[in-house]
């Protein structure tokens, strides 16, 4: 089944699954920004300004980097963006997606990860 969706430039309203915001600990009412990346689709908080492009670019960059990292499995990926990190000062990794440092934050944990060095 193929599903296309325009917005031509307004707001759009998408019913998410109850589960899927519980898991990433979404709350009601709460903006949330859907990026569509080669064969994911990623569910992140949305500020009420447009995001930085350059910012954009990061996120999907870091989480085209947890997949890899998790060997295209996006159930575990998720799992692992969830749970807190003591790298990251135990924050959780879904939830540093606001600034260019958070990012590279992540991103730098995944990097030592993918080769091996457990923080």
């Amino acid at each position: 089944m193929k599903t296309t969706i325009e917005s031509k430039g307004k707001d759009l309203f998408l019913p998410i699954p109850q589960e899927i915001l519980d898991q990433v600990r979404f709350k009601p009412g709460q903006l949330i920004e859907i990026t569509v990346s080669e064969s994911m689709i990623i569910l992140s908080a949305a500020s009420k300004e447009p995001k930085d492009t350059h910012l954009k670019k990061l996120v999907t960059l870091m989480h085209r980097e947890a997949m890899e990292l998790f060997e295209n499995d996006a159930a575990a990926k998720m799992r692992w963006m969830t749970l807190p990190q003591p790298s990251l000062g135990g924050r959780r990794p879904f939830e540093m997606l606001q600034s260019e440092e958070d990012i590279e934050a992540v991103r730098l944990l995944i990097g030592r990860l993918e080769h091996g060095f457990i923080p």
